[in-house]
């Protein structure tokens, strides 16, 4: 656990994160299904 207070170190780490968000491609979900009927007979 840390805790970083310093402006631009800050300031990097959220650019980082948001230029890494920016290429990466959208994931698709798997579609939603019911429950398998035998376990809620």
């Amino acid at each position: 656990i840390a805790c970083i207070e310093d402006p631009v170190v800050i300031k990097k780490i959220l650019d980082h994160l948001q230029s890494e968000e920016e290429t990466r491609e959208p994931v698709a979900k798997p579609e939603s299904r019911a429950p398998p009927g035998a376990l809620f007979s």
